[in-house]
């Protein structure tokens, strides 16, 4: 019997090992992958003084960017510390670690699916310590554009606002996905639109009626104001 436990764990570290190793190299793939693509990009930034500011420095707040759109906002807003929402499941751990060689702070970890209360509270305690959030309301499975309620929840409960996030590329890739992600084409002219901030109404413990048509409406602004 401890042949068999011992042979048991010795697999067991074996797989761990490589996955380890694959998430080690995949990461620095993908790493490696958006700073060349990125760096080719000609970037537009409009409506940095839409982030709320407090004696010239940025304040804490919630940044909401659709799934689909989020990879030209991530790079623009690299090296600030910004904490983000990586799932469990899946590549969680590829992405979490691009992230944090972008600048990103460690991502809280769960989605709206999986781990999801755990990665509620760590939002919510970073918020309140000083720390933005970045957050895809649709993510991590959709559907496309339909808003889940911890947007809402993280931003009520450390009491800042939500600020709204798009991206337009005349020259882009889009994959075969839930959410038709965008990948500029090397060289596009890339416009990344920061919209004007959102707070969410709530009655009680309940997000109020019409918030989130509210809120779906600002996202639509801040988009068109990026294909403009």
């Amino acid at each position: 019997m401890n042949a068999g436990v011992t042979q048991a764990d010795a697999e067991h570290d074996a797989q761990a090992a490589r996955r380890e190793r694959k998430v080690r190299w995949l990461s620095r793939i993908g790493y490696w992958a958006v700073q060349l693509l990125a760096r080719t990009w000609r970037v537009e930034l409009l409506g940095e003084p839409n982030w709320p500011t407090k004696d010239g420095a940025r304040v804490p707040v919630v940044v909401a960017v659709w799934h689909g759109l989020m990879l030209a906002p991530i790079w623009t807003q690299r090296n600030r510390g910004i904490m983000a929402l990586a799932s469990e499941h899946g590549d969680g751990e590829i992405i979490a670690r691009i992230l944090e060689r972008l600048g990103y702070a460690r991502p809280a970890r769960g989605s709206s699916t999986h781990g999801g209360v755990r990665g509620m509270i760590t939002m919510i305690q970073a918020l309140r310590a000083g720390t933005s959030l970045a957050f895809t309301p649709d993510g991590p499975r959709g559907p496309a554009r339909v808003t889940q309620p911890g947007l809402f929840v993280a931003a009520h409960r450390a009491n800042v606002p939500i600020v709204p996030m798009s991206m337009h590329a005349a020259h882009t890739w889009h994959l075969r996905s839930w959410d038709r992600y965008a990948i500029p084409k090397p060289f596009a002219r890339v416009r990344v639109t920061i919209g004007e901030p959102f707070v969410p109404r709530f009655d009680g413990d309940a997000l109020a009626a019409g918030e989130s048509e509210r809120f779906a409406a600002a996202m639509d602004a801040t988009e068109a104001r990026a294909s403009a």
